[in-house]
């Protein structure tokens, strides 16, 4: 039998040659490179202490596989899921991939003007490789994986997203990745570069266009130069089938601001890494996260801020609610340098637990090497107040509703940090949904 490391350095071998920029020396080299660190390192296991509360083994006991190009023949049915899993009156730009490949066909990319460049990575290593070199060679050695690495070394797509100074784009731009199981390996790799002033907001959204066992394995790096302003939404309503690592790093210089709104509500093992670091004084993050898990789910969200320079702020709360046998999973780090003196941290998780058999592991961290900072962290566990259970019973409101307002007023702390009225409105929809469907199988 062959071992799940090798599976994936043999489909590595039979891509390379169609790889995106292969004739290219420095690209050769660096996917062999993370090619064999992906050999070294493996897939991570409870061993490791980032990923003590998750195994991977669900992913690793099967044998995904990274597809070709897209038959032509497929085209009407991606069109049919595009329409269905588009937001009702979601004005923005739209970029689709099917299975980690982009789809110019079904992407909407009209009137984005001159100070904005969107481009497919994969044209961009072909075309121009050199404009990207410098974002390939920073490397993150001490934030990486086996799942990484694995992206690293032969995604073949995603997106290039570079706003030059002062521009500040009009409407959202949405990632649209669409899976359609078959136990497909889909792999993409976005690079979005903020210059100095610009302003803009992005939506990375992951939905299954149909049932079967998939893989979404995608690492999204967001570069934020002084002065700029991203509103970033990672939204994930995949099926129950669905695997998925999702990586957004940040690194963001002076004054600058980034904002991520973490909504997991699908999939079947989902891990969600956020790392940003500060590296410019008086910049500032907010980090909020939403989770609803029910049956045999298990979301893992590991989050890390570092404070690298003086006078940087950052806000995080996420909030989970969990029911039947479900698992969630939070481990946030702050980490406070040296020089990150006049430091302001906050970092919160609070878990909402429907059932006796849900499951929560938190672990809050701090690290602080600063002796002027304020900094706090903290978690809770409960169930649902049976006191403000009965209080709304009380007043007619039947034991469904009152459970469901209940929920609601729990996560809507971050549920109203959804700035746009459309996808909040389809987020309450389907989380509703969700919880009639869960209290009806119970």
């Amino acid at each position: 039998m062959i071992d799940i490391t090798e599976h994936y350095t043999q489909q590595y071998h039979s891509l390379a040659e169609n790889l995106p920029g292969n004739g290219v020396e420095w690209i050769k080299t660096y996917r062999n490179n993370r090619l064999s660190r992906f050999q070294e390192a493996g897939f991570p296991t409870t061993r490791d202490e980032d990923w003590r509360y998750t195994t991977v083994r669900p992913i690793t006991n099967k044998k995904f596989t990274s597809i070709g190009d897209i038959q032509v023949d497929r085209y009407a049915l991606i069109s049919s899921k595009v329409a269905e899993h588009s937001v009702m009156d979601f004005d923005s730009y739209q970029l689709v991939f099917v299975d980690g490949v982009l789809m110019t066909d079904f992407s909407e990319l009209t009137a984005l003007g001159d100070g904005v460049q969107i481009n497919s990575i994969a044209d961009v290593l072909r075309q121009r490789p050199e404009s990207i070199q410098t974002y390939f060679d920073i490397d993150h050695a001490e934030e990486s994986n086996g799942f990484t690495e694995l992206n690293r070394a032969f995604s073949k797509d995603g997106a290039v997203i570079e706003l030059q100074a002062g521009v500040c784009l009009e409407k959202p731009l949405e990632l649209l990745f669409l899976s359609f199981g078959d136990e497909a390996l889909a792999q993409s790799r976005n690079l979005i570069v903020a210059h100095e002033g610009s302003k803009a907001t992005i939506i990375e959204r992951y939905v299954s266009a149909e049932t079967g066992y998939s893989l979404t394995n995608n690492l999204s790096e967001v570069v934020l130069d002084k002065k700029s302003e991203i509103d970033y939404y990672l939204v994930q309503t995949q099926s129950r089938d669905a695997y998925q690592v999702s990586g957004i790093w940040v690194t963001q210089a002076s004054d600058s601001r980034f904002s991520c709104r973490t909504i997991t509500l699908g999939g079947i093992l989902v891990r969600n890494e956020i790392k940003i670091r500060m590296l410019g004084e008086g910049a500032h993050c907010d980090m909020f996260g939403l989770y609803s898990l029910s049956g045999k789910q298990h979301v893992d969200n590991h989050t890390t801020v570092v404070h690298g320079a003086p006078n940087c702020t950052s806000n995080e709360l996420y909030k989970g609610v969990l029911n039947q046998r479900s698992r969630g999973v939070f481990h946030g780090r702050i980490k406070v340098e040296q020089d990150a003196q006049k430091t302001d941290a906050k970092q919160s998780n609070n878990t909402l637990l429907l059932s006796r058999d849900a499951e929560i592991d938190t672990k809050p961290q701090l690290e602080i090497y600063a002796d002027d900072v304020k900094c706090s962290h903290g978690a809770t566990i409960g169930q649902m107040d049976e006191v403000s259970l009965f209080y709304l019973r009380s007043r007619g409101i039947d034991e469904s509703d009152a459970r469901s307002l209940l929920t609601f007023a729990f996560v809507n702390d971050v549920l109203r940090e959804v700035g746009i009225d459309s996808l909040k409105e389809s987020l309450e929809s389907i989380l509703s949904s969700q919880l009639i469907s869960d209290r009806q199988t119970v």
